[in-house]
């Protein structure tokens, strides 16, 4: 009988604990005044004070130990997300916190927990930000690089290792001719990595980055595979002439080489069956070959865009894109992605590199790399 009853009054013991451990909550997230307030709670009819003050904490104890992912999101989300918005920020518990800056839309939060949030999303790159976060660090760049080639550049570094991979990008939902999504922070290639480069520069938030980005990646900004900037001299580079003005011809290069190239886009979208109705077109342009780069780079500026010229036989057309950039000692560099990852050398340092492996490219009856074209923000972006 003894044993048993030890037996009956362990359970007991154990019962009461579980029952107080229901009612516990992590330190510094109860406060009832501030649930008062945030919930605008009033006494129900008889009740006291103290007895109302039990009812809301006993609803802070509920919210706060259930299951976050199965709150009513019209009721109970919105109460909790409210209440922990007018909690004291310093009090309450960072995994609260994490959570917290998750779901409150972020016009909602405080300078405070703003700032909080930006000491740690300014240690991210860009590709490791969640959507909610590049919002965030976008304001935060205008505010702190007003000049825009200076955060042109600053965003491009920001990215430096970002895994690269072709066909990232498509027209989901407008279309599904290419299913793809309509934006990538994850990965990049070369044209995705300029283009979200650009568009974020000129954004204070994700919502003027995503429409920035359409307008520079379609004709007219309207998403369309038929009107999205496949070819780059050809589409890009004139449909984003009100960004970026064609200077390739006013650097003062020793030499320029002329070049024609048939643009056939109907053949491309010939395999989608779609887009028959575009004539070809001979394009009439001009690259500065890799032995007159040098010469240019003292007149090359911060977040210039460039094309990379290759050539096979007697076709010539732009291969590669990339930013410009400046080292603290006024070396040039090329920032760009390319496999494996984004980075950034000195220009002179790739022209060098992609010179010598010419000869075994011809040998391989691979393209060649012949030069660059170089395009410049206008000043009307700048201002």
């Amino acid at each position: 009988m003894m044993k048993l009853y030890v037996i009956s009054i362990s359970m007991a013991v154990l019962v009461l604990a579980a029952s107080n451990a229901v009612l516990a909550a992590p330190r510094g997230i109860v406060n009832v005044p501030v649930a008062v307030s945030a919930w605008n709670v009033k006494p129900r009819a008889g009740e006291t004070t103290a007895a109302m003050e039990k009812r809301v904490k006993r609803g802070i104890i509920e919210l706060v130990r259930g299951d976050k992912a199965k709150l009513d999101y019209d009721v109970s989300y919105w109460r909790l997300l409210s209440y922990l918005h007018d909690l004291p920020w310093p009090a309450l518990p960072a995994g609260w916190k994490s959570w917290y800056l998750e779901k409150m839309p972020n016009p909602r939060l405080t300078n405070e927990q703003r700032d909080w949030w930006l000491e740690r999303i300014e240690r991210k790159p860009i590709y490791m930000m969640a959507p909610k976060e590049a919002d965030v660090y976008l304001g935060w760049a205008q505010r702190q690089f007003p000049n825009l080639r200076e955060r042109v550049v600053h965003l491009a570094r920001k990215n430096i290792n970002q895994p690269y991979r072709m066909y990232l990008l498509g027209e989901f939902p407008y279309e599904v001719y290419d299913p793809d999504p309509m934006f990538s922070l994850g990965k990049s290639d070369c044209v995705v990595f300029s283009e979200h480069t650009y568009a974020m520069a000129l954004s204070h938030d994700w919502k003027e980055f995503f429409a920035t980005l359409q307008k520079i990646r379609y004709k007219d900004g309207k998403p369309g595979m038929t009107t999205r900037n496949h070819y780059t001299e050809a589409d890009w580079d004139k449909n984003n002439a009100w960004l970026v003005e064609d200077v390739t011809g006013k650097l003062g290069a020793t030499t320029v080489t002329r070049y024609q190239e048939k643009i056939d886009r109907a053949k491309f979208f010939g395999n989608f069956g779609i887009g028959q109705d575009f004539k070809p077109e001979m394009l009439d342009d001009i690259y500065i070959p890799a032995q007159a780069v040098e010469g240019v780079l003292p007149k090359l500026k911060d977040g210039d865009f460039v094309n990379v010229a290759r050539g096979q036989g007697s076709g010539v057309w732009m291969g590669h894109v990339g930013l410009i950039g400046r080292l603290p000692d006024g070396t040039v560099t090329f920032i760009h992605s390319t496999s494996p990852k984004v980075k950034e050398q000195p220009i002179m340092q790739y022209v060098n590199d992609n010179v010598k492996k010419n000869a075994e490219r011809a040998r391989k009856g691979n393209a060649q790399f012949l030069g660059f074209k170089f395009l410049r923000l206008r000043d009307e972006v700048l201002k």
